[in-house]
């Protein structure tokens, strides 16, 4: 079995729920983002003014604050991981993306 690239979404106040159901699936390190997304049912069929203020002030008004947590883990784990997150998160929104690893190279 090969490593798998997990990318959680989550809202920000959901953070500690989800650190807490990384670390029931053993989860033994990560990274999180904190960024501002859009969601794609309030963007679809949504056309924006070209213009660079109008833009960013379209993206300031529509976005919302969220985090991303990546972990690379074996895919033997991915079940528990998604299991853990269900579990911990019900009621609450997420988003989980998998990606296959091809190749880690660590230096230091």
């Amino acid at each position: 079995m090969g490593l798998v690239e997990v990318r959680v979404f989550v809202d920000p106040e959901n953070v500690g729920k989800l650190m807490n159901a990384m670390a029931d699936a053993g989860v033994t390190g990560f990274y999180a983002v904190e960024y501002r997304g859009v969601a794609p049912d309030r963007w679809e069929g949504f056309e924006i003014d070209e213009d660079p203020e109008q833009a960013i002030k379209a993206m300031n008004d529509l976005s919302e604050r969220a985090v991303m947590v990546v972990t690379v883990i074996p895919e033997d784990r991915l079940d528990d991981l998604k299991k853990a997150v269900r579990e911990r998160l019900s009621g609450d929104r997420y988003t989980i993306m998998v990606a296959e690893v091809r190749e880690v190279e660590v230096r230091g």
